[in-house]
């Protein structure tokens, strides 16, 4: 004689009225009605205030995208994320140029320290210059080691950012800390 799959089995039964004794008689919590509460949400959100209300869709395709990829990423692009490694990139670039305005600042101060001859002695007009030139080295070689980390984290080796180079980047300010 074989069993009706249909039928709770001696076994099922004695697991259920276990997990009842366990649950401390408790009833489970009756389903959740997903559509009212979808309906819900939906009428809590201010339709006027959501960024880019008025502006046009970019329908613009990616032609390098996988099709079954290209939703995902015009949805994220379009709500302003984008992948890791890319907002990385940006940083790298952004405290690159920072690090290049500072010394550039440092070399315009030293410059105009020097030329308007502001102390007897111009000890302390080169001591900060050179202050500078050794904390450009201390960033680029901090920058160097992102750069790096960077590069190992791409996705494809023509993505890769070139090591700054510091001698050549002191060399228009005619910079030697040593």
């Amino acid at each position: 004689m074989t069993q009706d799959p249909d039928q709770p089995t001696r076994k099922d039964e004695l697991r259920r009225q276990y997990q009842q004794e366990q649950d401390g008689g408790q009833r489970p919590a009756p389903p959740r009605d997903w559509q009212n509460l979808i309906e819900e949400q939906i009428a809590k959100i201010d339709w006027d205030a959501l960024p880019g209300k008025g502006q046009p869709l970019n329908l613009a395709r990616n032609p390098y995208a996988a099709p079954e990829d290209e939703l995902a990423h015009g949805i994220l692009k379009n709500a302003g994320f984008t992948l890791p490694w890319i907002e990385d990139g940006k940083a790298i670039d952004a405290n690159i140029a920072a690090a290049r305005a500072r010394l550039a600042r440092a070399h315009a101060d030293y410059l105009e320290a020097r030329d308007a001859e502001m102390c007897s002695g111009h000890q302390w007009i080169e001591g900060a210059w050179l202050a500078a030139v050794r904390e450009f080295r201390q960033e680029a070689t901090r920058l160097n080691r992102e750069i790096r980390d960077f590069n190992l984290k791409l996705p494809n080796a023509q993505l890769h950012k070139f090591s700054l180079r510091i001698d050549e980047e002191l060399a228009p300010y005619g910079a030697d800390d040593s």
